[in-house]
């Protein structure tokens, strides 16, 4: 069993009903960032493939060097890897 300090050390949140609920909305926003960024700029997948990725990069930096659980930066991050993913499957 987790101490209260490992608890407290998480840069998770707890898996509970409103995580999916979240989850699902933030996959939901990166199909349509990917797809408003890709085709609706017209900028295409490749560029749009690239400005998402930076943005993810960034974000995963900043979620590593965190010392402790942000919901802001922790769901930013989870909102860039499914913007990302989706636009470079696409």
């Amino acid at each position: 069993m987790n101490s209260p300090s490992e608890i407290r050390s998480s840069k998770v949140p707890e898996i509970t009903l409103v995580f999916w609920i979240i989850k699902i909305a933030a996959t939901t926003l990166g199909e349509i960032g990917g797809d408003a960024v890709s085709m609706s700029m017209n900028l295409g997948y490749l560029l749009g493939t690239a400005i998402f990725a930076v943005i993810f990069v960034g974000a995963v930096i900043s979620q590593i060097v965190a010392k402790q659980f942000r919901p802001f930066l922790y769901w930013a991050t989870i909102i860039a890897s499914t913007t990302v993913g989706t636009t470079l499957a696409d």
